[in-house]
């Protein structure tokens, strides 16, 4: 048989005591807005041989115990027998019921109706009411709102607390940031969420103040005079992707683990094609004909995985001194190793699930516009 100890200050449980004096450690369901007079009821939970109650008003405390007979119990309160509650802070707790028990409020005019709730559910996150304006009165309870309108005298009572805790956001797999060496030095593995393996191309250029930098505008201009180098390299989005390569290294390739800052890149296989071609630049010979040269299409050792795209000044089919100009568009397309796609989770996405990009990971565009007029 299931018991149910209510703890009190005293050696005897009283009827009534103070509010200080009474905790029901067993109680598991309360009634989330309690004032007036009305009642409850509910079923005998299973293996339980009495049901008891705390209602606390003000400065007293009131317990008792319910009949179990037939397996279903109700209580009024009612000021006759002292247990309604003419205060804004009443609580009524109850143990040994089932869920599904419900109470109710009688006021002048009609009744509301409410559920029993678990107590634990209190310590969820309620929800915001909807002001219905002056013509409606709200009272906050514990769990509920009673709602009262003025012309009429009718009342209700609404709920506003979520019947399960909200969810924490989720961890996310991959990738984790270490501000002290400026790396990616750590990657979460377990007890998170995966994501769609995504990936991005992440291009690096001549930056402000001498230093090299991210290209974020998709822009160069081309030198006038001399070279401007750029390279590529793929990076997991952080979108949920882990990596199971052991030992985790730069050489594998992966932006989760070891290395320095900005070289923990997946080793990676690049292709550059140039669109839009000026007039009688063969499209097979674009890519020379715009004075661009793929150095390292990622297989290299300085670094593995890094491409490496020198743009020179251009020739007068691109830039003339006079005329119409073209920009270049540089394609860069990139495709993951097999070491890496054996040991990515999830496997990183194909951009197409067939025809000519199904073998590359990712893709970007670069344009090259030329530079100012002398």
């Amino acid at each position: 048989m299931k018991h149910i100890l209510v703890a009190v200050a005293f050696c005897a449980l009283p009827a009534t005591a103070l509010a200080q004096g009474v905790v029901c450690q067993a109680c598991d369901h309360v009634a989330p807005y309690y004032r007036g007079e009305g009642g409850f009821i509910a079923t005998v939970a299973e293996g339980a041989d009495e049901v008891v109650f705390v209602a606390s008003c003000g400065n007293v405390t009131t317990t008792g115990e319910v009949g179990t007979g037939g397996g279903t119990v109700a209580q009024l309160f009612t000021f006759r027998n002292g247990l309604a509650c003419d205060r804004d802070d009443g609580s009524l707790e109850i143990a040994g019921v089932e869920d599904g028990g419900w109470y109710w409020i009688t006021d002048a005019a009609n009744s509301a109706v409410g559920s029993l709730i678990g107590k634990d559910a209190l310590d969820n996150e309620p929800t915001a009411i909807a002001n219905a304006g002056p013509g409606v009165s709200m009272t906050m309870g514990k769990g509920a709102v009673f709602l009262k309108e003025t012309a009429t005298g009718r009342v209700g009572i609404l709920p506003n607390i979520l019947p399960e805790p909200r969810p924490p956001d989720a961890v996310l797999c991959g990738p984790r940031y270490d501000a002290v060496t400026e790396s990616f030095s750590d990657q979460q593995a377990s007890s998170c969420m995966l994501g769609d393996g995504g990936t991005k191309i992440r291009l690096l250029g001549p930056g402000a103040h001498g230093r090299r930098g991210m290209i974020t505008s998709g822009v160069v201009t081309r030198p006038a005079t001399g070279d401007l180098v750029v390279n590529a390299d793929l990076w997991v989005d952080e979108s949920g992707s882990y990596s199971t390569a052991d030992p985790i290294t730069p050489a594998l390739g992966w932006i989760g683990k070891g290395g320095t800052a900005g070289t923990n890149w997946l080793s990676t296989t690049f292709t550059v094609t140039v669109d839009n071609p000026p007039p009688g630049v063969d499209a097979a010979a674009a890519l020379t004909g715009a004075n661009v040269v793929v150095t390292d299409a990622g297989s290299g050792s300085t670094p593995a995985g890094q491409a490496t795209i020198t743009i020179s000044a251009s020739p007068d089919n691109y830039c003339p001194a006079r005329g119409s100009q073209t920009t270049a568009v540089l394609n860069i397309l990139a495709a993951v190793d097999g070491t890496n796609a054996n040991n990515l989770h999830p496997a990183t996405s194909a951009l197409s699930s067939s025809g000519a990009l199904a073998s590359f990971t990712a893709a970007t565009q670069l344009q090259i516009v030329c530079p100012p007029a002398q």
